[in-house]
């Protein structure tokens, strides 16, 4: 679990990563903790870094670029992070409404309380969905696997092409197939990995495809396993 903690108090932000260790230890739960002393520092390491995290625990009043703003510029970026907002002042809860804060925690945190939290937190993101990291130009770049329309290879290089833009990796096909998720996304090609939830038509030897332009081919050697295995993802998602 990658976490942050956004307090313009290091005495706050130390109890809570020590709170947090504690917790996660406990639990045989691994986690990374990364402390940020502004809003305008975690802002920037969303927009110049590309960091994510899967939650962030967020002074709400800081000096500077608030919780609330800062919760909004990261939301700009990541739809999915999980907040949780920290606060001495329960009045400002009400607006912070629209950023959609997982839960709130009053200072002094109480470590029954923080527990609580990590536990529900623990439980969202078992639920959530695979989510695929690599490294492209030096930062890490996490997308969800729901969001990848197809991979190509070409010239020793994957091109991820997904609903936000397209990531360019050194890397395998075979490899990034491994760390995808096997229930969305299929090989049909030694040089295309699609995402069943984007076909629009199968037709002879090609896929036509949601959100791309591009007909996506099938090879002989996976036409049948690509047709087993898109009639099973229809029958298993024709109810949900």
């Amino acid at each position: 679990m990658k976490i942050a903690v956004c307090d313009d108090n290091p005495k706050h932000i130390n109890a809570i990563e020590n709170s947090l260790f504690e917790i996660s230890r406990a639990k045989n739960i691994k986690i990374d903790c990364d402390a940020y002393q502004s809003g305008e520092e975690l802002a920037a390491a969303y927009q110049t870094k590309s960091e994510r995290y899967d939650v962030i625990f967020l002074d709400m009043e800081m000096d500077g670029l608030n919780g609330i703003d800062t919760a909004n510029a990261v939301r700009e970026l990541d739809e999915y992070v999980i907040v949780v907002f920290v606060t001495s002042h329960t009045e400002y809860m009400k607006d912070s409404f629209k950023c959609s804060p997982f839960r709130f925690l009053v200072k002094p945190v109480d470590n029954e309380e923080l527990k609580d939290v990590f536990d529900d937190i623990y439980k969202k993101l078992s639920k959530k969905k695979k989510v695929l990291s690599f490294t492209e130009n030096k930062a890490i770049i996490r997308i969800y696997c729901d969001d990848i329309i197809y991979c190509e290879s070409l010239d020793h290089w994957v091109y991820i092409h997904t609903m936000h833009g397209t990531h360019k990796i050194c890397k395998s096909l075979s490899d990034l197939y491994g760390s995808l998720d096997d229930t969305l996304l299929f090989r049909v090609h030694s040089s295309f990995i699609v995402n069943f939830h984007y076909v629009k038509a199968i037709r002879n030897n090609f896929i036509e495809l949601y959100h791309s332009d591009k007909d996506i081919p099938i090879s002989r050697s996976y036409k049948k396993s690509v047709l087993f295995e898109y009639t099973n993802y229809i029958e298993r998602n024709l109810y949900v």
